[in-house]
């Protein structure tokens, strides 16, 4: 029987992520969870469940390594992945952020199958965790075919090549992508399911509540275009949890009270990232939309110029105030300005800025503040997807918005990256814009088809 790579993670996710005081060890050696408790306590593995990617940054227009002391933390995959060059892996690169997600998916599929026979646990638990397995393997897939497939288009995405759509706990399966439409259709069955079985709340930022996963149907639906779907599920999402942290509150020592993530009142989903404490270069395109905002706290609290080795250079230093991860899961701030995206595009200007406002008076210095207002429905939308810069930058959604405004002539935009003095270029819809599949996994599936970015 052949053992694929996506086995032996597995493996080691299920040991790593179980106690040997719950488990009922079989005769051949096999981890086999019989109970309730048990498929609680898989979920429960912070470890296994939280960690999501992180390299999709390198690859944006936020980021621009500018400086000598920049480059120099470049290793070699994130250097080719920053300048979009081919042969990004060698043959015995991992790649962390596949391994996180394919784990998560394992695990969801491990309590999904499982709790078809477990036993114990009131309906309201099963109900609970069922629903929180299928949010966890929505939330995977749909980073998996954001990071390394097209951008889905609804005449191409039955084609398309997606990625390896798995839903049982299988350890040998065929590695054969499924068409981007498949892995869509399976995020929404999931999360459409799932709001059936969740809790309003959940005891913690870890766990999946039903805020969560209606915020992921508004990502979801945002990222193919279905702007009236979007627009309702950030309203649930609202309507539940719709609370925003005020950065007035922090200003004087974010150091010591800017909220942990966990902590945050605007979480609704914690999902870190795969490389944490890296070090991002803010790039003059970036730097110039927070210029058009005036007293923004948010460069003020999260971006520095004056830390060691980097003094004089603006730096991204939001995981330093208390070290505390990034992450990447959906957030209140980012329902505000979904729900602001699609009542500009549904030619609602008023009610666009309205959520734009509501959520800059948290961000802006009191004594600058302002509303913005739009002339017209074109209006808001530039200045929505100004605000969704400047607010979800180095959150894990830049690379995705990138792609799915591309598809749109009047915001397709041509990237372009320095290294040592040579520029790289990335022009709308290339296929660079597709992280490639390391040749470790193909190497060992060869049915899985790689990447072709060239």
């Amino acid at each position: 029987m052949r053992q694929t790579y996506l086995y032996l993670l597995c493996f080691v996710a299920i040991v790593s992520g179980c106690k040997k005081d719950y488990l009922d060890i079989k005769p051949k050696g096999k981890v086999i969870p019989s109970i309730y408790k048990d498929f609680r306590l898989i979920l429960n593995s912070t470890s296994n469940m939280a960690s999501s990617y992180g390299q999709d940054e390198f690859v944006t227009d936020n980021v621009e390594f500018y400086e000598a002391q920049g480059l120099s933390y470049l290793g070699n995959s994130s250097y080719k992945l920053h300048t979009w060059q081919n042969n990004v892996y060698v043959s015995t690169d991992n790649d962390s952020q596949w391994s996180n997600l394919y784990k998560q998916i394992y695990l969801s599929n491990v309590v999904l199958d499982g709790m078809k026979t477990a036993t114990g646990g009131s309906e309201k638990e099963r109900n609970q965790l069922i629903g929180e397995a299928m949010v966890h393997r929505a939330f995977a897939y749909f980073s998996l075919v954001n990071i390394y497939s097209t951008q889905y288009d609804a005449s191409t995405a039955s084609a398309d090549p997606g990625v390896p759509l798995l839903l049982e706990p299988t350890t040998t399966a065929q590695l054969v992508r499924a068409s981007v439409q498949a892995v869509y259709d399976q995020v929404f069955i999931d999360l459409n399911k799932a709001i059936t079985l969740l809790s309003v709340t959940s005891t913690s930022t870890y766990e999946p509540s039903l805020p969560a996963a209606y915020s992921l149907l508004a990502r979801a639906s945002l990222q193919i275009g279905k702007y009236p779907d979007a627009l309702q599920y950030a309203s649930k999402t609202l309507e539940l949890k719709g609370t925003l942290a005020d950065y007035n509150d922090y200003a004087a020592s974010p150091a010591t009270t800017f909220p942990l993530s966990r902590n945050n009142p605007e979480t609704l989903l914690l999902k870190n990232v795969s490389n944490s404490y890296s070090w991002f270069s803010m790039s003059h395109d970036l730097q110039n939309v927070f210029a058009s905002s005036v007293g923004d706290l948010r460069f003020q609290i999260l971006f520095s110029t004056t830390q060691d080795p980097f003094v004089g250079y603006v730096y991204y230093m939001g995981e330093f105030l208390a070290f505390d991860t990034r992450t990447v899961g959906p957030t209140v701030a980012e329902m505000y300005l979904i729900r602001a995206e699609c009542e500009a595009r549904a030619n609602n200007a008023g009610g666009a800025m309205q959520d734009v406002n509501l959520l800059r008076k948290k961000r802006i210095l009191k004594a600058s503040y302002v509303d913005l207002t739009a002339s017209s429905a074109d209006d808001a939308l530039l200045k929505v997807l100004a605000e969704r810069r400047r607010e979800l930058c180095f959150r894990g959604l830049r690379l995705f918005d990138l792609k799915r405004l591309n598809k749109e002539p009047r915001f397709a935009k041509t990237l372009t990256h320095s290294y040592n003095g040579e520029n790289f270029e990335l022009k709308p819809n290339d296929y660079r814009y597709l992280f490639p599949i390391a040749p470790k996994l193909t190497n060992l599936n060869p049915e899985l088809a790689p990447n072709q970015r060239n």
